[in-house]
C-alpha cells in the first residue's frame, strides 16, 4: 500500500509543491519535479504512453524520467526540474540569434517526438517554462497515434509550437495598454507562417537584420 516510484516506496506528506496544473499538481522531488495527479482525476497520460516517452532522450521537451504508482494505479512520474536563473527573464529580449537557438532546439526534440508517432497537445504558456532557455514542460497530455505517419504528425506538432511561441510573445507585450496595437501587430505577421515551413526559420527571417527581438519590435 502507498506510492512508489519505479520499485521504491515514497513518502510525499511534507514534499514542496511548485505549482498547481489543471490535473494535479507538481511537487520538488529530490532534485526533481514529480507531477502527481489528483484523486479525482483519471490521468490524461496513461501508463503506456508514459512508459515510451520515458525512453525517447530529448532536450527542451521534458519526458517522464520515473513512473508514480499507488498500489498498482499509475499517478504519477518525475521530469526534469528546471532551475531558475534569476526574475524577469523576457522572450522578447532575446537577442535574434539565441531566440532562433531556443526554437531550434525544441523543433529537432518536436522531429524526434513526431518520429515515434508522438503527438503534443496541452502546448501552452502555462506549459512552457523560460528562464534564458526555452522549455516545454508537463507532457501529461501528449499521446501516441499509431495509425499517424510521421510526415502527417509532424507539421501538426510544429504548428502547435509555432502557435505557442506567437502566445508567449504576445503575452509579453500585453501587460501594457500601450503594447495592444504592438500585439495585434505582431500576431498578424506570426500568422503568416507556412505551416509546412520551421518555426526557427520563419522567425529568422521575419526578424531579418535586426540584432534583437526587442530592436523588431520597435522596427513594427
Amino acid at each position: 500500500m502507498g506510492y512508489y516510484l519505479g520499485n521504491s516506496k515514497i513518502n510525499i506528506k511534507g514534499l514542496q509543491r511548485i505549482y498547481p496544473s489543471e490535473t494535479g499538481d507538481v511537487y520538488k522531488y529530490k532534485g526533481d519535479a514529480l507531477k502527481i495527479f489528483r484523486d479525482e482525476v483519471n490521468p490524461p497520460l496513461d501508463e503506456e504512453t508514459a512508459d515510451i516517452m520515458m525512453h525517447i532522450k530529448t532536450d527542451r521537451i521534458l519526458m517522464p524520467k520515473n513512473l508514480l504508482f499507488y498500489n498498482a494505479s499509475f499517478r504519477g512520474f518525475t521530469f526534469r526540474l528546471v532551475p531558475r536563473k534569476g526574475n524577469g527573464k523576457r522572450l522578447i529580449m532575446l537577442p535574434k540569434d539565441e531566440l532562433i537557438g531556443n526554437i531550434a532546439l525544441i523543433e529537432r526534440d518536436i522531429e524526434k517526438l513526431s518520429s515515434k508517432s508522438i503527438l503534443l497537445d496541452g502546448v501552452k504558456p502555462k506549459n512552457a517554462f523560460f528562464n534564458g532557455d526555452l522549455f516545454l514542460i508537463d507532457p501529461s497530455k501528449y499521446s501516441v497515434l499509431e495509425d499517424c505517419d510521421y510526415k502527417s504528425l509532424e507539421p501538426i506538432n510544429k504548428a502547435q509550437f509555432h502557435l505557442l511561441i506567437t502566445e508567449l510573445m504576445a503575452y509579453e507585450l500585453r501587460d501594457r495598454s500601450s503594447d495592444k496595437p504592438l500585439e495585434k501587430k505582431l500576431k498578424e505577421l506570426m500568422s503568416f507562417r507556412d505551416t509546412e515551413e520551421d518555426t526557427s526559420a520563419f522567425i529568422s527571417d521575419m526578424l531579418g537584420d535586426s540584432d534583437s527581438v526587442k530592436q523588431f519590435l520597435k522596427k513594427i
